[in-house]
């Protein structure tokens, strides 16, 4: 009984050595996106004492943001690593993504969701703005100068 019990521990005691020696993503904040295309960094960490090519893999969960392809890093032993997903935004509004991390295509560890929020009209927005300013700018500093020219007597 005692051998059984101790075949037991030693069964449930492994795969939790194992799982640790995994690659995992690091948690992060959350992400703004403010241009059409952008590149979501995702970190990877792997404690075991080999390197490691992962795959990472990302799915929306909403049609405001398309996820491009996957990313393959490979990992030093011991370190971290991050991997960059090509993104394109469609819509504005808050969405998540589900990036996961695969090794041979096998998944390794958990899903992570991340959360994006999607502005992808304020650098367009903050471009005109600036331009409109601009433009505004310089046709009052041309009517001050010509007013004052006019009013000046010519000697």
């Amino acid at each position: 009984m005692k051998r059984f019990l101790a075949l037991l521990a030693a069964l449930l005691i492994l795969p939790s050595t194992a799982m640790a020696s995994e690659p995992s993503i690091v948690p992060g904040s959350n992400i703004n996106v403010v241009a059409r295309d952008a590149r979501i960094p995702v970190t990877v960490s792997n404690p075991s004492e080999e390197d490691v090519e992962v795959t990472v893999t990302a799915v929306s969960n909403s049609f405001r943001l398309e996820v491009l392809e996957t990313a393959v890093i490979v990992i030093p032993a011991r370190s971290s690593a991050v991997a960059e997903l090509p993104i394109k935004a469609i819509a504005n509004g808050p969405v998540e993504i589900t990036v996961s991390l695969s090794v041979a295509g096998v998944q390794v560890g958990d899903a992570v969701v991340v959360e994006v929020n999607v502005n992808y009209d304020i650098e367009l927005f903050l471009l005109v703005t600036f331009g409109v300013a601009m433009f505004a700018l310089i046709v009052v500093g041309v009517f001050r100068t010509t007013s004052r020219l006019r009013k000046t007597p010519i000697e």
